[in-house]
């Protein structure tokens, strides 16, 4: 089946530019239009009939559109997510790839929730309308039809610094994920701020950078280690619980103590932080209540409610053995 995704490339466009062009955008010039319009004909494009008559029927259906499955934290999450949906009488359709823009922009779906970089907001924003509202819980969009429910990313890392210098800690290092990531760059991003109004300096050698999973953190973490001079931070935040364990795992490798020679602190509460040697002290990210908040966010615009703000959630420090 032809997509929007060929005739965008067969116009040699983005998609969200031959997503506006083919819904008549005025924002796309005449040129851009016809050249894409041109480009579907010739390849065969037809938006999909579900599409044409949206005013007349819904699908009964959420999107849930995420980068992808990997590691522990999902299920929470799309748990509450389903919780709402089916108490709604709907369905939901789970989506982890970097090529979902067809069940948008061909209306499979009567609203969307979007966790996933692959997305561009200019799609988003050309698709989002009173009859398609969207959440988003990785980006911040001004949009009256989209709304982002967001964790509070930066209040987490400023309770975990918090917390490290009232155990005296000094110097910090810090394990971050890909620069794609919303949350993770928001976590260093209250992580940075918070050292720098406690007057503490952080330097960038202390900064390492992996991929949220547990071999990366370790890795990445005994390559830190091998190429230190010895004079290493006393304290390590890490962006997620996974790259924690993996650090800790490293770490320990070296014959150093945690937490008595490193202390380490992590950031969601996955199930396994309370059963690990030592148990992982970490900010608890409220997963189900994010889905639930989501969820209900969206099922409030399908009633045509655009003019509130979604209830922020909270996040807690676990004190547990690491830190």
């Amino acid at each position: 089946m032809v997509t929007l995704k060929d005739v965008a490339k067969r116009a040699g466009v983005s998609v969200s530019t031959a997503s506006y062009s083919i819904n008549g955008s005025s924002l796309i010039t005449k040129d851009t239009k016809e050249k894409v319009l041109t480009a579907a004909k010739e390849i065969g494009y037809r938006p999909n009939g579900l599409a044409k008559n949206l005013k007349e029927q819904k699908t009964n259906i959420i999107g849930l559109f995420l980068s992808g499955f990997t590691g522990p934290f999902f299920n929470d999450m799309v748990e509450g997510i389903q919780d709402i949906v089916m108490k709604n009488n709907y369905e939901l359709v789970v989506c982890a790839t970097s090529d979902t823009h067809r069940l948008l922009v061909e209306r499979y779906v009567d609203g969307a929730i979007i966790l996933n970089y692959h997305m561009e907001d200019e799609l988003l924003a050309s698709l989002a309308n009173e009859r398609l509202p969207c959440v988003v819980l990785d980006r911040e969009l001004q949009n009256p039809y989209i709304k982002n429910v967001l964790l509070p990313n930066e209040e987490g890392s400023i309770i975990a610094v918090r917390y490290l210098l009232e155990k005296g800690h000094k110097r910090f290092g810090y394990i971050a994920g890909s620069e794609e990531s919303y949350d993770g760059e928001t976590r260093l991003q209250g992580f940075r701020n918070e050292l720098y109004h406690q007057g503490v300096v952080f330097s960038d050698q202390d900064l390492i950078r992996a991929d949220f999973t547990e071999i990366s953190g370790y890795e990445e973490m005994r390559r830190y280690l091998s190429e230190s001079d010895g004079n290493l931070p006393t304290a390590i935040v890490c962006a997620n619980d996974e790259m924690a364990l993996g650090a800790i795992k490293a770490i320990q490798e070296k014959n150093l103590k945690v937490p008595e020679e490193i202390a380490v602190v992590g950031f969601d509460d996955i199930y396994m932080s309370h059963f690990f040697n030592p148990s992982l002290t970490t900010i608890r990210v409220p997963r189900k209540e994010w889905g639930i908040a989501a969820a209900q966010t969206l099922f409030k615009m399908l009633e045509q409610k655009f003019d509130f703000e979604p209830d922020p959630l909270k996040v807690e420090l676990m004190n547990r053995t690491s830190g």
